[in-house]
């Protein structure tokens, strides 16, 4: 029972992505609370990479799952800020790609330690980095809370996957998410 029932939130999560990628392209507004909420479940890039995570941090100890999970927040915020400040977006979405490749294998083997974490938080700051160039001044009050609080909710689920899948099915379910990302984006 507890597998479909993570299978089914997972499975509702992506259903409600109407895109593939979060950063196509397309105006997203970025200066309110809701486009913050909703806009982490617009692609499967964020998707992936979140869930990714959260399923990580389920194999780490209690300590380095809460620094993996509030270093990925603060990453993430750091990263719009970087963004934000710098406008330079050369590379970025090479790096949200390469982000989740790393996330699949990092799943597949079942890694743990430190190493594996600072790599994921590495390069989780360009998913943070592509909000900050697309993101108005204004939507570090707006935007950004909502972003941070249904990214925290989709660490959650994934966490849960992680404690219900085993580790190389997460790792390949998270390879073809990139691989279709990569060949679709």
């Amino acid at each position: 029972m507890k597998t479909t029932y993570t299978f089914a939130i997972t499975a509702a999560l992506m259903l409600v992505s109407p895109m593939l990628l979060a950063h196509s392209g397309q105006d997203h507004s970025h200066s309110s609370f809701i486009s913050g909420l909703l806009h982490p479940l617009t692609g499967l890039d964020h998707l992936t990479m979140l869930l990714g995570i959260g399923a990580l941090g389920a194999w780490q100890s209690v300590k380095q799952r809460t620094q993996l999970y509030t270093g990925t927040l603060g990453i993430l915020f750091a990263g719009a800020m970087l963004g934000l400040l710098t406008g330079f977006g050369t590379g970025i979405e090479v790096m949200i790609v390469a982000s989740m490749f790393l996330i699949a294998v990092a799943l597949f083997f079942a890694a743990r330690g430190l190493l594996p974490m600072i790599a994921a938080l590495a390069l989780v700051m360009f998913h943070g980095w592509a909000h900050g160039l697309e993101m108005p001044a204004g939507g570090v009050f707006t935007f950004m809370p909502g972003m941070l609080i249904m990214a925290a909710l989709i660490l959650a689920a994934g966490f849960a996957l992680g404690k219900t899948f085993q580790p190389k099915w997460l790792g390949a379910g998270s390879g073809a998410a990139a691989l279709l990302i990569t060949l679709l984006g």
